[in-house]
């Protein structure tokens, strides 16, 4: 054998064990005999990598040992007694099994939601055919000074991009056709949100079962409307409702079809679909304007990049006329002054966890949540298998003698580990029955507060099953094994004496583990903290207005006569302001224009609102610089800006006065309109916190605009918002009977903003929960173990005169190390977690300012483990040395 170099010594192992004896030798040395001339050849590196090839391939039934076979008599014999035992000892020690069952069940519970809850937020939109190459069209917008990302994107690119690119086989387009609509049949009138309008090939195109009508026709009439399976038993109950007539805000309607109610996990929803081709703007095309969903279907094995690549052609090819036309200079020059549209394609799958674009259908989830609860889930379970094993070694003291007696009496080592690791598997299968048990009781309030549809049963297949009971089996046999070979270990001649073998590497690998419990807990305290931060800050952040004892009043251009109307309101007791807007901050619409200083040619896009002329006294919003809306002023060309968009336009220091120009497109017969700019008002954050605060345009009700009045903001005395509300309500129905009546109290309508941070707040309070009381059963038996093998050590100082504080002190002193290193660990650990949760939010707390979520932390985590440790340092310390000090 040339020098010191061998073959990998673990396949030289795993061939003999696996290896015929007759035939070892001689196969054996071909291998090493081909190893070494590998060696010369190729080197150490590539002759080991062939060595261990090898020896698999000869892994084959010609060469393989013959397993002796353990009479199944026999071997039924011995599992049933050491099934008998294991049952036996489990019964015996109530407290313990309690706890270790009840650990484990409750770990496996948590375990079980969470991948349930992780299931069904990355299972949307699944369902559909062809989902795999289905995809939504979505717009990086650029503008000179930001860039905004658009889910709304023009209607004639989908259809455009079909055309020109074989890449793309189907595309379909949806439009949202009335939020808060009033709908009408037999003089009951509902208030209905979720109405689109779809294409003939809607239902085909994202596979929607069409359960009564004419799939090949389905829009039969330009009124036509489909409706879903829950909207026809609400209106029409068990009659057919084909052909009946539904008396809408956006016209009468005639259903022509029933189809099935769209399922939870998907990220758009309808109830009324109607025809998509038959609204008026649709007519004409447009390259440009943001107004649809549009949605394609790529072709077999093409990837979204190309069509990516290509959406520049269709921009630069048509959206190019349509700019030039509209912002009148050439494309050229609108592209170099910092203007650009960039198309991209996103997963129809991935739109509910990874896509948080401006005008998406509803609140995505975030991606970053499932990562989080994911590793919340294996970490509660890895924690339980650990409580088993600090358990299971803590009982050592009291099953050391049992073990030793057996072994005198000729029990071998593998019967004794067998024994033990069937209690495990026992514990463990029962645990998981239990577990599945407490998810079927929790997952009903589970759903109901995370309006899910969470089902059990729905994983009740055979192969869910015989999953379930593989980990369990596998959970005992893991958690059971460290322990059981510990025990099985001891030597009988030293155990039958009252002394045990104390193992520094155990002492490494029980400490080690109660580190990492601690460490995962205490990163979930934090985390719960940093959340609960982070919550306060956007409840109590100078949003720029009044946020407090706003009523808001939706669907005011319902109201025939706003001014009679607001005039009455203010008249109320204990109103005391009213403002008229056609968006409220935080939930309203504000849509775009183009503006540009009169005398250039470089235009950009504002976001737009209408406020009367008692608005921004009414909100509380500041007048940084010049004047707002007033009745003793003819404010029809007036415009406010706030402070952003002064400084988009250039105009932050001088803005009073200045002409601006609202380009209108050459096909608008109005042609450009020149506002003057009247007042500036201090940003204040018009939309969520995780946004940033972009520029704004704001209308007076007098302009060309005032029609967009939506909302009415009152202001109200404190205490009295249900007794305005009532008064308000009465008032409404006297003036627009017809029209139904919705309220909200801003305050509210913010939080709800924010409810998913809020929701799983929550949740991490109840997860952290549960990992510290779990932490701490693995740290209850750690320290019956650690101070059980301390106990005459406690009795020698105590007859040599320590007092009782000392010795608690001494105790503790132990755990206080493995608590500081556990918060060492999580800080950093935390510090990252918590950074990409924050990172969602454009207004956020800084890393610096949590540092008191750690000192809570750890303070907690030191705190817990006294409270846990202190029950047998105190019952170590009173204890009577002289016995625990008379086999010496």
């Amino acid at each position: 054998m040339p020098g010191k170099i061998s073959p990998p010594s673990f396949y030289v192992r795993l061939f003999r064990w696996l290896c015929k004896e007759q035939l070892f030798d001689e196969l054996q040395g071909d291998l090493e005999e081909e190893f070494y001339y590998n060696v010369e050849q190729l080197g150490k590196r590539k002759a080991s990598v062939i060595y261990k090839q090898e020896v698999l391939k000869m892994i084959r039934p010609s060469v393989l040992k013959r397993l002796k076979l353990i009479d199944n008599s026999i071997f039924y014999d011995m599992f049933k007694i050491n099934t008998k035992l294991a049952l036996r000892n489990l019964l015996k020690n109530k407290l313990y099994t309690a706890i270790n069952i009840g650990g484990l069940a409750v770990s496996i519970a948590v375990c079980g939601i969470l991948l349930l809850y992780v299931n069904s937020e990355t299972n949307f939109d699944n369902y559909h055919p062809d989902y795999e190459r289905t995809y939504r069209l979505a717009l990086d917008r650029i503008y000179p000074d930001h860039t905004s990302h658009y889910a709304i994107t023009p209607y004639s690119m989908a259809e455009q991009a079909t055309r020109d690119f074989p890449e793309i086989e189907e595309f379909t387009r949806i439009f949202p056709a009335g939020f808060g609509t009033n709908v009408t049949y037999n003089n009951e009138t509902f208030l209905e949100n979720d109405i689109i309008a779809g294409e003939a090939n809607f239902l085909d195109f994202f596979g929607i079962k069409l359960l009564q009508g004419n799939r090949q026709n389905i829009f039969n009439t330009a009124n036509s409307v489909l409706i879903s399976e829950r909207m026809a038993l609400k209106y029409f109950g068990t009659e057919s409702p084909i052909g009946k007539i539904l008396q809408t805000d956006i016209g009468d309607l005639e259903v022509s079809g029933v189809v099935e109610n769209t399922p939870k996990n998907t990220h758009f929803k309808f109830d009324f679909l109607v025809n998509l081709e038959g609204l008026p703007f649709f007519q004409q095309p447009n390259y440009v304007n943001f107004s649809v969903y549009n949605y394609l279907k790529l072709s077999e094995g093409v990837a979204p990049a190309t069509v990516n690549q290509k959406m520049k052609e269709v921009v630069e090819k048509y959206a190019a006329g349509q700019i030039e036309r509209e912002q009148r200079i050439s494309f050229e020059d609108y592209t170099a002054s910092g203007n650009g549209y960039r198309y991209f394609l996103q997963p129809i799958e991935d739109i509910h966890l990874k896509s948080h674009l401006e005008g998406e259908f509803e609140p995505n989830g975030n991606i970053t949540y499932i990562y989080i609860f994911f590793s919340i889930a294996v970490f509660i379970v890895i924690l339980a298998a650990i409580n088993f094993i600090n358990l299971a070694t803590a009982r050592s003291t009291e099953r050391a003698k049992e073990v030793g007696i057996r072994k005198v009496l000729g029990s071998e080592k593998k019967q004794l580990v067998s024994q033990f690791i069937i209690e495990s598997v026992v514990v463990s299968i029962v645990s998981m029955l239990i577990g599945i048990l407490l998810i079927y009781l929790a997952l009903p309030p589970f759903n109901t507060y995370l309006d899910k549809e969470i089902s059990l049963l729905t994983f009740a297949s055979p192969l869910n099953i015989g999953l379930a009971l593989v980990a369990s089996f596998g959970l005992g046999i893991l958690a059971g094994t460290y322990p059981a070979f510990v025990l099985s270990s001891f030597k009988p001649v030293v155990v039958l004496k009252g002394k045990l073998i104390k193992s520094q590497q155990g002492y490494w690998i029980r400490n080690g583990l109660v580190v990492f419990q601690f460490f995962v807990s205490i990163v979930l305290i934090c985390s719960t903290l940093i959340v609960g931060q982070q919550m306060q800050y956007l409840q109590k952040r100078n949003l720029g207005f009044d946020r407090e004892n706003v009523l808001v009043l939706s669907r005011a251009f319902g109201i025939p006569d706003l001014t009679t109307f607001k005039n009455e309101l203010e008249a109320i007791p204990g109103v005391s302001k009213v403002g008229l807007t056609s968006a409220m901050p935080g939930t309203g619409f504000y849509y775009g224009a183009s503006f540009r200083p009169a005398g250039t040619n470089e235009s950009i896009a504002l976001n737009c609102a209408v406020f009367d002329e008692d608005y921004i006294e009414t909100m509380g919003i500041k007048l940084a610089k010049g004047r707002g809306f007033s009745k003793d002023f003819q404010d029809t060309l007036a415009l406010i800006l706030n402070e952003s968009a002064t400084r988009a336009l250039g105009i932050e220091h001088s803005p009073i006065g200045q002409r601006i120009v609202n380009v209108q497109g050459a096909n608008n017969p109005q042609g450009d309109i020149t506002y003057e700019v009247v007042g500036v008002i201090s940003d204040y954050n018009y939309k969520s916190l995780h946004t940033e605060i972009t520029p704004m345009a704001i209308f007076s009700r007098e302009s060309s605009q005032g029609g967009n009045i939506g909302a009415i903001a009152l202001k109200t005395s404190t205490n009295q918002g249900a007794t305005i509300v009532a008064q308000v309500e009465k008032l409404w129905q006297e003036i627009a009977p017809n029209q139904t009546f919705v309220y909200s109290f801003l305050d509210s309508d913010l939080s709800a903003l924010y409810e998913a941070e809020q929701r799983s707040g929550d949740m991490f309070m109840v997860f952290t929960g549960i990992a510290i009381w779990i932490a701490c059963i693995g740290l209850f038996g750690l320290a019956t173990f650690m101070i059980g093998n301390r106990i005459k050590e406690i009795g020698v100082r105590k007859v040599l005169g320590a007092s009782s504080q000392v010795v608690v002190w001494l105790l503790l002193k132990d755990f206080n190390k493995l608590i500081a290193i556990s918060l060492l660990l999580a800080i950093p650990a935390s510090v990252w977690v918590m950074g990409q949760w924050l990172g969602s939010f454009a207004y956020r707390i800084e890393m610096l300012d949590t540092w008191v979520s750690f000192v809570i932390g750890g303070t907690l985590a030191l705190v817990v483990a006294w409270l846990t440790v202190s029950y047998h340092s105190i019952r170590a310390v009173v204890a009577n040395p002289v016995k625990n000090l008379r086999t010496e």
